[in-house]
């Protein structure tokens, strides 16, 4: 029974750390093929590679992505939500919405009681029956993945046309890709830093990422070297390697499936990981989990705070 609950909670750890994925198993990336005009039909085609075709602009929205919620209202249509997920909790505004369960407990006869002009799925909790009862009562439905930046900034883009603020989505988009440039020139004379970022604490079978995730990616433009860089996707790790590796920094993410009241003295007070550099110099950093792991525009603060902790 323990063995079963600390792979549940793994898979939900996984799970939060939404897009994620192995990018090996990406679909088409989400991309509009027409551009919405301010009112009359046009068309988008999601992350899915289905073509969804809108006869005007939705004013209805629900969000079951947090990254998504995200996006919808930095784009400036956050008034247009009537309901998101428990897991949407940012800005504040969106923690206030009207709550919907997700996956396998979604109530479809809620949902479609609240009449949306569109919804917004993660590709991950996607179950095409959900989607078929939905798509039959005239919802729209479009889904998101996002495994890199360049799907993140495809995502933006997607949602800005479906919500009628393509120009939002550009400026976003150019705002995320001049801060990312940003931190690169003020890192590129710095000596590089070795990295390991925890997903799942020791107790549940160490978790970490490698390449061909966007947190890779955020670990190269800070200037570090992540010591999974190896391995693919998502990645169980055993530790023996983190020790073997002996990175410079650790971060780690504050999450309550975890149960760990002080994720920073877990880590700190495990056998033989003392000798770590992390450790002895006192580099051990906690993360915003919410904020490292949704492919949206926090992911440019996630990375400021990485400089922070990294060069400060």
């Amino acid at each position: 029974m323990k063995k079963i609950l600390s792979v549940l909670l793994v898979m939900a750890l996984l799970v939060s750390f939404a897009g994620c994925g192995n990018v090996t198993t990406t679909q088409p990336s989400a991309q509009a093929s027409t551009p919405a005009p301010s009112q009359g039909p046009f068309s988008v085609t999601d992350s899915r590679g289905t073509e969804i075709k809108f006869d005007k602009l939705p004013q209805k929205v629900i969000s079951l992505m947090p990254s998504d919620t995200e996006i919808i209202y930095a784009l400036g249509s956050g008034d247009q939500v009537i309901a998101d997920s428990d897991y949407c909790n940012y800005p504040e505004d969106a923690a206030k919405k009207q709550k919907l369960p997700t996956g396998d407990k979604l109530n479809i006869e809620q949902l479609i009681s609240l009449k949306p002009d569109v919804l917004f799925l993660g590709k991950m909790s996607v179950m095409e029956d959900q989607v078929k009862q939905i798509e039959a009562a005239g919802i729209k439905v479009v889904v998101t993945e996002a495994n890199s930046l360049e799907d993140t900034y495809k995502v933006i883009s997607l949602i800005g046309t479906v919500l009628g603020k393509d120009k939002e989505a550009t400026s976003l988009v150019t705002t995320m890709k001049n801060g990312f440039d940003e931190i690169r020139a003020s890192v590129k004379d710095k000596t590089p830093a070795t990295v390991y970022v925890e997903v799942s604490p020791l107790q549940y079978g160490l978790w970490s990422c490698g390449k061909n995730t966007f947190v890779q990616e955020l670990i190269d433009i800070v200037g570090a070297k992540n010591v999974f860089a190896d391995v693919e996707g998502w990645a169980q790790v055993s530790e023996e390697q983190v020790l073997q590796r002996n990175p410079a920094i650790i971060f780690t993410t504050a999450s309550p499936l975890t149960g760990i009241q002080d994720p920073i003295g877990d880590i700190t007070g495990r056998p033989n990981w003392d000798k770590l550099d992390a450790v002895k110099n006192k580099k051990v950093i906690m993360l915003d989990a919410d904020m490292l792991s949704r492919p949206g525009p926090r992911l440019l603060d996630a990375a400021r705070d990485m400089v922070k902790a990294i060069y400060q």
